[in-house]
């Protein structure tokens, strides 16, 4: 009996050795190596788009209207179906590894889905990848979220049109994603940012110590010296970058009230109406009162006037 609890025990501390081993993070080559798997995806993806455009360039017709014509007829003949298998081979490949570069890679897919092909089969198949990407949204860069959000889509109007129950939920989900990223979006951006502020270039940082602007910190032969311009050009990096990311963050803001807070408006006015519903999603997620007053009686606006 003593004997089997020894295996007993030694079988979980071996366990859970292994798993101190793999928190440690992956070896810098496989994460390498990882980071050049992930470019030639892209690569492949770009060549796989490029064979579904139009043979002919705008400039070889006359009329510009003729262009359009064939260009449409030529997203006409584009096959979705092995579109579909490429797509998912992609997607099965990469969803178990890096978070970031798979949800890159499925916004590149669903990029290619909408703009090569017609009906509305390519806004489902961009719909399901974007949502599958979404499902551990935590582990990705904001701003591939919120691109990704846009390509979650329900057709509302003409016969393809999805009604009552099926529309509604899907609505709800689409509503939700949307929410979700909206407010990770809000709480991103810095009250107390300075768009005002003054930034300097790492050349300026150098003059500041007495250096020439194009010096190398391992140019520097006094070790002290080396470390204190070294950390200041990081620091210097810091808020180079920190003020490009809030920036961006704004931008972004200001275009998701227009993209977002349209779509739901637009899905809100569409029966069956649920304003309640809505309403609620709003307490839940805790958005700026003007944001949500303001799709709220847009569509209580709408649906009046139907």
């Amino acid at each position: 009996m003593t004997t089997k609890k020894n295996s007993v025990l030694l079988v979980v501390i071996l366990f859970l050795l292994l798993g101190q081993s793999m928190s440690l993070g992956a070896n810098p080559e496989d994460i390498e190596i990882e980071k050049q798997e992930f470019k030639q995806e892209l690569a492949r993806i770009k060549t796989y788009s490029d064979t579904l455009k139009p043979k002919r360039k705008l400039e070889s017709f006359e009329n510009p209207k003729d262009f359009m014509k064939y260009a449409l007829s030529a997203r006409e003949n584009n096959d979705i179906g092995k579109y579909e298998e490429f797509a998912d081979e992609i997607q099965n490949k990469w969803k178990l590894k890096n978070k970031e570069y798979y949800a890159r890679i499925t916004l590149e897919l669903c990029k290619l889905s909408t703009k090569n092909f017609k009906g509305p089969q390519r806004y489902e198949l961009a719909r399901k990848y974007a949502l599958t990407a979404l499902e551990e949204r935590n582990e990705i860069p904001l701003v591939t979220e919120l691109e990704l959000t846009g390509r979650v889509m329900t057709t509302m109007i003409g016969p393809d049109a999805l009604k009552g129950e099926k529309f509604a939920q899907r609505r709800k989900k689409d509503t939700e994603i949307r929410l979700l990223a909206w407010k990770r979006l809000i709480d991103a951006v810095d009250p107390n940012w300075n768009p005002d502020e003054q930034l300097v270039s790492p050349k300026v940082v150098a003059i500041s110590f007495g250096l020439p602007g194009t010096i190398e910190p391992e140019a520097i032969q006094d070790p002290a010296l080396r470390a204190e311009y070294e950390a200041a050009l990081e620091k210097n990096q810091q808020k180079i970058e920190r003020y490009s990311e809030q920036n961006e963050l704004r931008k972004w803001l200001k275009r998701y009230k227009k993209t977002a807070g349209e779509y739901i408006i637009l899905a809100y006015s569409t029966e069956p109406y649920n304003n309640e519903e809505l309403i609620q999603y709003f307490n839940d997620y805790k958005l700026d009162e003007k944001i949500k007053n303001w799709i709220i009686q847009k569509v209580q606006t709408n649906i009046q006037k139907k």
